[in-house]
């Protein structure tokens, strides 16, 4: 019998480096040249969780907005354009304890990356916080036809973590690192473990998640998961 779990896989934006204000501050630019006002409250309250496409849409439709599906490919690539350029800036950091936790895990686990973000967003930031040799496989917003809170990207990641290991596995033997509680609910009932991180909502908001921790700093998890293989 191999232990638990088998792999872990993180969310990216709000969970290994805090990229939620950059990306606020991008939707809020490009939005606000539409007229159409943004404020950070909503967005952490309401947008957390999802892909660009998504937030878009969500947005356009509560304000009562029209779009064509050309309107949101046009909103989405000023949006990445603004995001690139404040990466280039090295407008982030790693959260706390990530370093430290990531390396830890990777010793012992394989790593996979299933983020609502745009793949050259997350292959820029991780190799900003030196931790791109850690994941080996990233299902980013490109590779998915329906994004985040949908569980289809955390089963594809499970998938190619699953044929790049030569082992068939489930997603029950895979722990998932999500700070979003829309995502947490929808990948609890896909049948994966969940570690909930409060670095974007209340740690009481993350109580559907099978643990909870204030950050991802070793001590903090091996507190709430003691059998985690994690070199402090």
């Amino acid at each position: 019998m191999h232990s638990w779990p088998r792999a872990v896989i993180f969310d990216f934006d709000g969970v290994i480096v805090n990229s939620e204000p950059l990306h606020f501050y991008a939707f809020h630019q490009i939005l606000h040249d539409e007229k159409i006002e943004l404020t950070e409250a909503e967005y952490y309250r309401e947008l957390i969780g999802f892909d660009d496409r998504g937030a878009l849409r969500h947005l356009l439709t509560v304000r009562n907005v029209a779009f064509e599906p050309k309107d949101l490919l046009r909103l989405m690539a000023r949006k990445s354009r603004v995001m690139m350029e404040l990466i280039r800036e090295r407008k982030y950091t790693a959260l706390p304890g990530i370093p430290e936790f990531v390396r830890g895990l990777w010793r012992h686990y394989p790593l996979g990356i299933c983020s609502g973000a745009l793949r050259e967003e997350i292959e820029a930031m991780l190799e900003g916080v030196s931790l791109r040799d850690c994941f080996g496989v990233i299902v980013a917003a490109e590779d998915v036809t329906i994004g985040k809170p949908d569980p289809q990207g955390y089963l594809l990641c499970a998938k190619m973590m699953s044929e790049k290991m030569a082992t068939a596995l489930s997603p029950a033997d895979f722990l998932v690192v999500e700070d979003a509680p829309s995502v947490i609910k929808s990948v609890k009932a896909a049948g994966f473990p969940t570690l909930g991180v409060a670095t974007s909502h209340s740690l009481e908001s993350l109580a559907v998640a099978d643990w909870r921790v204030q950050t991802l700093k070793p001590a903090e998890v091996l507190k709430q998961i003691p059998k985690l293989k994690l070199d402090p």
